[in-house]
């Protein structure tokens, strides 16, 4: 499994079976919710390791979702997937989320790909002994 991200809580209101694939490759158990309300509802009722947002829906944005996520569980790891092609709201959303949240990684999928191919090779190679 990879380390951080083995019980993930994916928000998507669009359709992102790439990011549950990836993740579900990764060995992750994934629960998916569509918008930023049952995200706050799981968060407080499930344990988690991570969360990973892709778009949250009408009733809450991004940076909403994040912050009141972060207000239920300070220490969660969250990362936001963007698509590439959406160029007008990744010039909108990255610079937001940069601003107000700092500590929340941007990635589109090829880097989130590559991202957790490093946290699982890190894993995965062997500890010296002396």
């Amino acid at each position: 499994m990879v380390r951080g991200f083995d019980r993930t809580l994916l928000v998507c209101s669009e359709s992102c079976e790439a990011v549950k694939k990836c993740l579900t490759s990764a060995g992750c158990i994934v629960t998916k919710v569509s918008d930023g309300g049952r995200a706050v509802y799981k968060i407080r009722r499930g344990i988690f390791d991570a969360v990973v947002l892709v778009s949250t829906g009408k009733e809450m944005d991004l940076v909403e979702t994040i912050l009141n996520l972060r207000d239920i569980r300070p220490s969660i790891q969250m990362i936001v997937i963007i698509d590439p092609a959406n160029t007008e709201r990744n010039a909108i959303a990255a610079p937001v989320i940069a601003q107000a949240i700092p500590t929340v990684p941007v990635f589109t999928l090829a880097e989130f790909q590559t991202h957790l191919a490093s946290i699982d090779g890190e894993e995965e190679q062997p500890k010296e002994t002396r």
